[in-house]
């Protein structure tokens, strides 16, 4: 039997650890409060600063829609470079700011710190595009039960009342939800990516139980058995059912059309060839190195599978970079996509959108005269640059300002005055235009 006094101890010390684990119950609450606050302070001042900066764009109550559309735009350029964030991000912020101002009882909830950020999120989503009386008595529903509802199951509670309250019918709604439908590709890791469609739900599980059924006759076929989608399907093909369901959809998407045949069940015909650029160091694609190459848009690929790609593959065009300084030694002449070697280069250099932050590849953007034709600039590697549609037009339509500077560096202005500089992705030491029109076969720098 234990001492008294040792049983006493353990009662003070157990009691202590009750309070202590209490107190810091309490402050983790106390500060999860003061988030809140704080992040719909933030939002206030992001609407804010956006009025401030349509007033300095010139942009007033009369001005054209397309006049306060670059306002805008500017203005979350203006956000995302200051953050240090997106533009997905800083536009994301904009739209909830303006978005808030229209749920004045969830604005307040979320000033007072009583609803979080993710609920803010879920009362937007839910009562998106319904009557003002119908938004008005979801939020307060959603302000009552977000005390004791999780954020996933509140949004299942409001979606059932919207159902049930909602006068327009679910047909009319849907098709208006079907103007979103689009396809997204999502860098993972270790070499993968996530790709995904948003579309009607039928087609989606339509999509999914056919790729099931063709994996399970072709399992049949061979008498193997795909009830457990974890196990390898049969002895001489390693990948498991789910694994296979993957790779069957890639190569429909790639290929196109599916026929059966003798030699296997089914086998994919009328393949498509997208021009993709990828960069490898000599040494890898000679074998003599597995330094990794890069996928344009995507990153770091494995050596082996660049050498493939290179070899192999005719929808990817191959470019060199030298072993030890990484620099730019040529990109093949081997497709009409790159007709000339100014713009081969360029797209090499840049990589993608000169502007801060943004993510959009060379091959999806404009080739952009810094200082524009019209105003004697001229077309070289020093007043060319890649520039996105969308940051192309918000050069020419608001206050943002770039000017180039040595070595393929950009220096951008904006509207408030902050300076920033984007540097090539690939840099290497310039190349006159001369020599550049007079190369024959490919562009050479030297390392």
């Amino acid at each position: 039997m234990r001492p008294p006094v040792e049983a006493m101890q353990t009662h003070l010390s157990s009691s202590s650890l009750e309070r202590d684990l209490a107190a810091d119950l309490h402050a983790i609450v106390a500060l999860e409060r003061e988030i809140r606050v704080a992040q719909a302070e933030q939002l206030r001042l992001v609407a804010r600063a956006r009025a401030r900066a349509a007033q300095l764009e010139g942009v007033h109550d009369g001005s054209s829609s397309g006049d306060r559309e670059f306002a805008t735009r500017s203005f979350i350029a203006e956000l995302a470079t200051t953050l240090v964030v997106s533009e997905l991000r800083a536009s994301a912020m904009v739209g909830d700011a303006a978005r808030l101002a229209e749920l004045p009882a969830t604005a307040a909830a979320f000033a007072a710190g009583v609803v979080g950020l993710a609920q803010v999120h879920t009362i937007m989503e839910v009562t998106s595009g319904a009557s003002a009386e119908l938004t008005a008595r979801l939020e307060r529903e959603a302000i009552e039960r977000a005390a004791r509802q999780t954020n996933a199951s509140l949004r299942r509670s409001l979606r059932r009342l919207r159902e049930r309250l909602e006068p327009q019918p679910l047909d009319e709604r849907r098709a208006a939800a079907a103007h979103d439908r689009r396809v997204c590709v999502e860098p993972a890791a270790d070499g993968m990516a996530w790709l995904s469609i948003l579309l009607e739900a039928e087609r989606a599980h339509a999509i999914k139980a056919r790729l099931d059924l063709i994996v399970a006759r072709a399992a049949e076929a061979d008498g193997a058995d795909v009830t457990d989608t974890a196990a390898s399907v049969t002895a001489h093909d390693p990948r498991t059912t789910t694994q296979r369901v993957a790779d069957l959809a890639g190569d429909l998407l790639l290929g196109g059309t599916l026929v059966e045949g003798d030699a296997a069940p089914f086998t994919v015909i009328g393949a498509v060839t997208p021009r993709i650029l990828v960069t490898v160091p000599v040494l890898s694609l000679l074998g003599l190195s597995d330094e990794p190459a890069e996928l344009d848009g995507h990153g770091p690929i494995d050596a082996e599978t660049a050498r493939r790609l290179a070899a192999h593959a005719p929808s990817f065009q191959r470019i060199l970079t030298h072993p030890e300084t990484g620099a730019f030694l040529s990109y093949g002449r081997t497709s009409y996509r790159v007709p000339v070697d100014l713009a081969g280069y360029l797209a090499v250099r840049d990589g993608g959108c000169r502007f801060p932050g943004c993510g959009r590849r060379a091959r999806q953007a404009d080739l952009d005269h810094t200082v524009d034709w019209a105003h004697g600039g001229a077309t070289s590697h020093e007043n060319l640059a890649h520039l996105c549609r969308k940051h192309h037009r918000l050069k020419h339509r608001s206050r943002w300002r770039m000017t180039q500077e040595p070595g393929g560096v950009i220096r951008w202005t904006s509207p408030a005055g902050h300076v920033l500089r984007t540097h090539p992705e690939r840099p290497f030491i310039a190349v006159p235009d001369a020599a550049m029109r007079a190369a024959p076969t490919d562009v050479r720098v030297a390392a």
